[in-house]
């Protein structure tokens, strides 16, 4: 484990991973604590590509595990669900130390594309978008033509939820004129998933929840044209969503600076309850981050900062008090891409105590650490 002092915040920053072909966390809404407060992680090894890492003590355990696509992590149980090679067969293994079993199939002839698991692992969401100019890549340059072509490309797509137990499909959403995605299943509800419309956030109601039986289909924060929500998340407790949000309505550059990290408006920490009411707003944060993220005991939230605040940020959080102050704890020296980030995927060890991220250390992508008190 390497260590060193950052010059810029004078913390101890801790490189946890030394793998060669280097290591990562996964998205940042994705769950990644295992019982025994240990951290999945993934790496290309010997016997797979699954870690799992242990924030206190630098250790580093190498699981004998190959993983095509990860689904989901029940971090009450530590069962995850997983794909071990590309395909529709569904398996899980209750980590730390289980072994893998078949826990079923999603038929061939059931359109789209496996993207999540409902935390009691029974059944399977799938998003299908048909569009022209299928897997056209988001554009990552500071061209606003080309963002407006990507946005407005033609596509449509169905919202499905499929039943391992009983072999039910159900649609639970469809769109003439956009795709789903950031499809993510409650962490404490099996019949509750959100999802995300493929818009540009400020043109429209971004982000929804349905049950998996097609009904209670409803916004989450209501919003106005031009306002902006994004990069959503759920809260610890099951019963609320994070998200972030911007204030767009008054602002005449949006057609010339579609980016929210570029935006000339202040950007705000947003919670809204289950029914679609929010009941959280922070005052202005200290710049524009590219993810917001909570700890799991609800009282730290973390920011990965952007464009020219390249840090990982925490601060605490209190639902009595509007201001979040984040300050900067470790440099991230990764380069900057425009909508695409830095790959931080920040986020708080299970008791808070560290945070951890993804950095770039002699040219490939490691799993780092620095406290976060």
């Amino acid at each position: 484990m390497r260590e060193w002092t950052d010059p810029h915040t004078g913390r101890k920053v801790r490189q946890l991973t030394n793998l060669s072909h280097g290591a990562t966390l996964g998205y940042f809404r994705l769950p990644r604590h295992v019982p025994g407060g240990l951290v999945l992680a993934w790496g290309r090894h010997d016997d797979g590509n699954v870690l799992l890492v242990n924030p206190h003590t630098g250790e580093v355990v190498p699981r004998k595990l190959l993983v095509a696509q990860y689904l989901k992590l029940n971090e009450a149980t530590g069962r995850m669900w997983f794909l071990p090679e590309p395909g529709r067969e569904v398996w899980a293994v209750d980590l730390p130390d289980g072994e893998p079993q078949l826990v079923g199939e999603v038929p061939q002839d059931v359109p789209g594309h496996l993207d999540d698991i409902t935390c009691d692992g029974r059944t399977v969401l799938l998003s299908h978008t048909v569009q022209e100019v299928p897997n056209r890549p988001i554009p990552t340059t500071r061209d606003a033509a080309s963002v407006w072509h990507f946005i407005s490309r033609p596509r449509h797509g169905i919202l499905s939820a499929y039943d391992l137990v009983d072999g039910t499909l159900t649609k639970l959403a469809e769109s003439i004129e956009f795709g789903f995605f950031h499809l993510d299943a409650s962490p404490t509800d099996p019949e509750l998933v959100r999802f995300a419309k493929d818009m540009l956030e400020a043109l429209g109601q971004r982000m929804w929840v349905v049950q998996v039986d097609g009904s209670g289909l409803r916004r989450i924060r209501h919003q106005e044209l031009f306002e902006v929500i994004t990069h959503e998340f759920w809260w610890p407790d099951g019963e609320h969503i994070g998200y972030t949000y911007q204030d767009r309505r008054g602002d005449s550059t949006l057609y010339q600076v579609p980016w929210c990290e570029y935006a000339p408006v202040p950007t705000r920490l947003g919670i809204a309850d289950l029914a679609g009411n929010e009941v959280f707003l922070s005052d202005p944060l200290n710049c524009y981050h590219t993810h917001l993220f909570v700890s799991p005991d609800g009282r730290r939230v973390c920011g990965e900062g952007t464009d020219g605040h390249s840090f990982v940020f925490a601060a605490p959080f209190s639902w009595e008090s509007t201001r979040v102050d984040l300050q900067p704890l470790a440099t991230v020296h990764t380069p900057y891409v425009p909508f695409r980030g830095q790959h931080v995927e920040a986020g708080f060890s299970a008791d808070g105590r560290w945070l951890l991220f993804n950095d770039t250390t002699d040219g490939r992508f490691q799993v780092c650490a620095v406290e976060a008190e």
